[in-house]
């Protein structure tokens, strides 16, 4: 190695690294690296000269020329290894090349966070140069399909940063080869302090409309206080350099070889400054120092052959905003651009406007360009950072939140971050001091409504308009109960209040509006936040949430799936749980205890697994619940699902509730009929006890599971008597596996070919079931029958049968209207034992009955 050492400093570890590695490699390369010079540069910098053999690259495609031997300059820096070095060319034979700047330095990595390995060092780093030089030099360095690489500009937050949203589409001129090379357009943009945005592309016909519509109050009103401009952007349909220069008459120079000429930049500077000043005074923002160019050429491209606007502004200095802002002052006095207007006055204004125009023309000459950092926002040039994530079935669509605490404050954030277009949010609380902890408000809004200063939050996330959130303030139950046709017009509602009463409310409401409800999803946290669930409905489930839930305790208490015992025992606790946590004193709520960081990550993981469910399609299984665990037992997962077919629904024939007959009641109802059918004959009259729950509050009558005949019924071609024995004992088995959620709710019996309706033997057995000294004090009468055809069907796994249900109360059969369910058929017979008997009881009749008791056959 040649050329001084470098002096001990703190960039010395870093340079004395890079020099052993490259001595290193030299030493054993057999000559293909050579290591020229090595020489402290600015800063905490040392340059190394280095030699590489490329005599195996070959020139095609009108690529690069690589000479057999090339010189590279590595200017290694205090952070090497952690940071690659900067490799430069020691020629400027490569500038305008793709990946080129500054004539010279060569962009090896597109991410240096992901591509760059420090363990590699320069090993890594002559390897990546190898292979760059590779592809530059058959003019593979932007490969069809990805990006090409944009143009360099050297923007400064100092001169202002602008946002850009609006497409760009087909207003491109390379979209529109015969209108020439160049299109001016417009942007539409509004400013705060040194940030602008881009609102709209607008030709030079669509900016009068825009400015005819602004000035005369059509326009949006937020618009009216606002500091809004308008900025000129010069389209161009090739790219221009490799980096663009920071010198006005350079970049005018080459605008000018593709069809946009100096006079023409001049007046599209103009007339924006024109329109500016119109502008200005519906506010008394002054404009003057926001005046901006923005230029377009083809960069990036998302298909090959399918190039789109990269774009770059300008901002530009005091003087080219005083000429231009004279300039439009003379255009906007009338005549003064009018080469036939006579008189001595109109003479003047022409000179002056020439001379003024001469003035702008040798500020262009002399002008630096402050280049301004563009942030992109375009969908048709970024990628979506939750592309692929279950997150974007939210997008576009209009969600309800109940609810604005622990649970549903995260939940509202996602939905914005996941541009919902509109979320409304309800909670009739405030914000106190104990929920800063966890709730993500702050000391100033103790006092104020939780709902409206969410609201307030959530609105700053994205721009203006793109996702409106709205909040109300009041109590949710008086909404669900009083107008719940509200609820219709959402496609997703999510109750996260944590509160029995409003499931049961929501239950009740879409009950009745099933086919129209959104789906809906509910959580609910474990009492340290260390668990919790959420129940998903989608829309025209069969049941919501509160449904849900009631059969996610049956399930897990009584026979827990691998892994959801904890569960059970922290959601679900039997006995329930006495030991409640009040937060503050008085009449405070109990709740759960848990730090900001449990609950966000369980309400998010929660609603991730939500989402994600409804964002699946439509499957057999509209009815879930989604478990998770921040500390899961290890190998067994953090998140469980249990699902559920939709219960088949049938009106109770008094009018007052709705029954649901689960799919796996119908199931065991079948199976018993065509066991019965195969033992004892296909028109012997089976049945069985029917175990669930009553829900008054919502009107609905669960079947959660159903049984077979006892062994003391009765059964034949004309009536079914359903036995006792061991009812009981059955009964108390479900009561106490599932905490008392489920126990005897009626009894179920088949009309095999014949009509669903109630013999009058059907009526006296549900008669003294609801007698006073009988089951209860209401029972449902769950008759099964159709036509022969249509029974057979059902029992060949065809739709289900004719179903008539009854909820029957004491005293609503007159026990004395009634005939006894135990008198004998007055037809001969025989009759079968309950259980599994299979052998006919009674006298030995073989005769084909032709008249069921009490209905037709």
């Amino acid at each position: 190695m040649t050329g001084p050492a470098a002096e001990p400093g703190p960039g010395s570890a870093a340079s004395e690294l890079a020099a052993g590695q490259l001595l290193d490699l030299a030493a054993v390369s057999a000559g293909a690296v050579a290591v020229l010079d090595r020489k402290p540069t600015s800063g905490d910098t040392t340059t190394f000269t280095v030699s590489l053999d490329t005599a195996g690259i070959v020139t095609a495609n009108g690529g690069i020329a690589v000479r057999s031997r090339e010189r590279f300059e590595f200017v290694v820096d205090e952070l090497f290894p952690f940071r690659p070095p900067t490799v430069r060319s020691a020629h400027r034979r490569w500038a305008g090349t793709p990946h080129v700047q500054w004539g010279r330095q060569l962009c090896l990595y597109a991410a240096t966070s992901v591509e760059w390995k420090p363990s590699d060092g320069m090993r890594g780093l002559i390897s990546r140069l190898s292979l760059w030089l590779q592809r530059a030099a058959v003019g593979d360095l932007d490969p069809a399909g990805q990006p090409l690489h944009p143009p360099v500009t050297y923007g400064s937050y100092a001169n202002g940063w602008i946002v850009v949203r609006p497409d760009l589409g087909e207003l491109v001129p390379w979209h529109h080869p015969q209108s020439g090379p160049t299109r001016t357009l417009y942007a539409w943009c509004s400013r705060a302090g040194n940030r602008v945005d881009v609102l709209a592309w607008l030709t030079a016909a669509e900016l009068h409309d825009r400015l005819l519509a602004h000035l005369t109050d059509d326009d949006s009103p937020g618009e009216k206080t606002a500091a809004v401009f308008v900025a000129p952007l010069v389209l161009v349909d090739a790219t221009l350099d490799m980096e663009y220069p920071d010198s006005a008459a350079i970049l005018s120079r080459s605008l000018s070889s593709y069809g946009c000429s100096r006079t023409d930049l001049i007046d599209a500077l103009v007339h924006a400054r024109a329109v500016n000043r119109l502008l200005d005074s519906l506010v008394d923002a002054q404009l003057d120092a926001a005046l901006i160019l923005l230029l377009g050429t083809p960069a990036r491209r998302l298909e090959p052959g399918q190039p789109l606007a990269h774009l770059v502004a300008w901002r530009l200095d005091d003087l080219g905003a005083d000429v231009t802002d004279l300039l439009a002052e003379l255009r906007l006095d009338h005549g003064a651009d009018d080469p036939d207007a006579g008189g001595p006055e109109n003479g003047e204004r022409a000179d002056l406007t020439a001379r003024v125009r001469d003035l702008a023309g040798r500020w262009l000459e002399h002008a630096r360009i402050a280049w301004m950092v563009v942030h992109e926002a375009r969908n048709e040039v970024t990628c979506r950072r939750d592309s692929g994530s279950a997150s974007t079935w939210l997008r576009g669509k209009r969600v309800l939140l109940l609810g604005c605490g622990a649970l549903g404050a995260p939940i509202g954030e996602q939905c914005v971050r996941a541009e919902v277009v509109a979320l409304h949010v309800i909670d009739n609380g405030l914000v106190t001091p104990g929920i800063l902890l966890r709730q993500p408000y702050d000391d100033t809004e103790i006092g104020l409504s939780k709902a409206r200063q969410l609201a307030t939050r959530l609105n700053r996330i994205q721009p203006a308009g793109a996702v409106n959130v709205t909040a109300a303030h009041e109590n949710v139950l008086v909404t669900l109960l009083r107008d719940p046709d509200r609820l219709l017009g959402y496609d997703l509602i999510v109750d996260a209040t944590a509160d029995t009463a409003v499931r049961s409310a929501l239950e009740l409401a879409r009950r009745s509006r099933r086919d129209r409800w959104p789906s809906t999803i509910s959580g609910m946290f474990g009492h340290r936040a260390e668990r919790g669930l959420v129940a998903v409905s989608r829309a025209g489930a069969s049941g919501g949430p509160h449904d849900i839930l009631r059969r996610s305790a049956i399930e897990v208490l009584r026979n827990p799936a691998p892994g959801w015992r904890l569960i059970a025992e922290d959601i679900f606790p039997d006995p329930p749980r006495t030991e409640q946590f009040f937060p503050e004193p008085g009449c405070s709520a109990p709740t759960f205890t848990g730090s900001a960081t449990q609950v966000t990550a369980l309400a998010s993981t929660l609603f991730w697994s939500a989402i994600r469910s409804l964002g699946a399609g439509q499957t057999p299984t509209t009815m879930s619940v989604h478990a998770a665990e921040l500390d899961p037992t290890p190998g067994r997962g953090s998140a469980r699902a249990l699902r559920w077919p939709d219960d088949l629904t049938v009106d109770d024939q008094s009018g007052t509730f709705e029954v649901r007959l689960s799919a796996r009641a119908l199931g065991e109802i079948r199976a018993e009929a065509r066991r019965g059918a195969r033992v004892r004959g296909p028109r012997i009259e089976t049945g069985g006890t029917l175990l669930g729950g009553f829900d008054e509050a919502t009107g609905i009558v669960h079947i959660d599971t159903a049984s077979g005949p006892p062994p003391d019924s009765r059964l034949s071609a004309f009536y079914y008597r359903h036995g006792v024995l061991g009812v009981q004992t059955l009964i108390d088995t479900y009561r106490t596996s599932t905490a008392d959620r489920v126990g005897f709710v009626g009894v179920w019996h088949t009309h095999p070919g014949g009509p669903a309706r109630p013999s009058a033997t059907d009526e006296a057995g549900i008669a003294q079931i609801t007698a006073p000294d009988g089951a209860g004090q209401r029972a449902l009468m769950l008759i099964l029958g159709g036509s022969s055809e249509r029974w057979d069907s059902w029992l060949r796994d065809g739709p289900p049968p004719d179903i008539y249900a009854r909820v029957v109360r004491r005293g609503d059969i007159p026990a004395a209207a009634a005939p006894s369910m135990l008198a004998p058929t007055t037809r001969p017979g025989p009759w079968f034992a309950g259980g599994y008997s299979s052998v006919p009881l009674g006298p030995a009749d073989a005769s084909t009955p032709t008249e069921r008791t009490g209905s037709a056959p």
